[in-house]
């Protein structure tokens, strides 16, 4: 199941607990007894847990190491990684990629980011240990 899927259907989930909660609170005649401005306490304290819960889900997908970061790039982006990892220079990826400089720069500062480094070593270091694991397994080639 995907993650956008996955987070729609907890959404939906507490949306709809949020809505039975109301309705039984009618049926009880609770919410009678409260003032406008508790409802929007109450309507804050859900949001604000919400907005813990699906912070500390994203830093844990966030913190993947090794060849797991690679599926995050996009084929540009993993093909300028090879040639990076090639000691190739930037003007050398531009020009076998026939895109102007700025393009590869743009790829790369997004590989940079993407990946979590800061150079060029790094990031090229990563992309041999993916190939390295994925030599290693049984599982097809990824497309690159």
């Amino acid at each position: 199941m995907s993650r956008i899927l996955k987070i729609s259907v907890v959404t939906g989930l507490a949306t709809a607990g949020v809505i039975a909660l109301y309705q039984v609170s009618n049926l009880l005649l609770i919410y009678h007894y409260f003032t406008y401005e508790y409802y929007i306490a109450g309507v804050a304290i859900v949001a604000l847990g919400a907005g813990f819960m699906l912070a500390n889900r994203y830093r844990k997908t966030e913190t993947t190491i090794g060849a797991g970061k690679l599926d995050s790039l996009t084929g540009r982006e993993l093909r300028v990684l090879e040639l990076i990892s090639q000691g190739r220079s930037n003007k050398e990826i531009a020009a076998l990629n026939y895109v102007e400089l700025s393009t590869v720069k743009t790829h790369i500062n997004n590989i940079y980011c993407k990946l979590g480094v800061k150079n060029r070593k790094d990031a090229a270091a990563i992309y041999q240990k993916g190939l390295t694991a994925q030599k290693s397994t049984l599982s097809p080639p990824a497309i690159i």
